[in-house]
């Protein structure tokens, strides 16, 4: 057996595990998420203050199963390619940008700092902006032929 194959052979198991750690996180996440909803119920019913504080919890676990769900599609589409699909990267950055900007700018958060906050709106522009001309380069490449 050559080193060259044996080097495939070794990225595919690594592969692999990453697709199960990333598989396992997912299945936590949807774990988290069924307790929180759970605990929005919960406080609908008995608890209405702390119904906010709930709801921001509970969507904040939609979107970390989003996060993973979008990670679980780049990895399978990079084996399936054998290359670096940029925009679903970009994707992944956006979905865990917005659950960051939805969490940290919610009112009900105690933490909240200003410069954190325009830090995250700044993040988030500069990867729409990037996502955006990522989408348009291959319509403008096209019209250069």
């Amino acid at each position: 057996m050559d080193l060259l194959s044996l080097l495939r052979r070794g990225e595919y198991v690594t592969y692999l595990i990453v697709l199960f750690l990333t598989a396992l996180l997912l299945l936590l996440s949807l774990y988290l998420a069924f307790f929180r909803l759970v605990d929005l119920f919960t406080a609908a019913t008995t608890h209405p203050e702390t119904l906010a504080q709930a709801i921001y919890n509970a969507l904040s676990d939609v979107f970390l199963i989003i996060v993973f769900v979008e990670l679980i599609d780049t990895f399978i589409t990079y084996i399936e390619q054998r290359r670096i699909v940029v925009y679903k990267i970009i994707d992944v950055a956006l979905v865990a940008l917005a659950r960051e900007l939805f969490i940290y700018l919610a009112p009900v958060n105690q933490d909240f700092k200003l410069e954190k906050g325009v830090v995250l709106v700044a993040a988030a522009f500069v990867i729409g902006v990037i996502d955006y001309l990522q989408r348009i380069a291959p319509r403008v490449e096209r019209r250069r032929r």
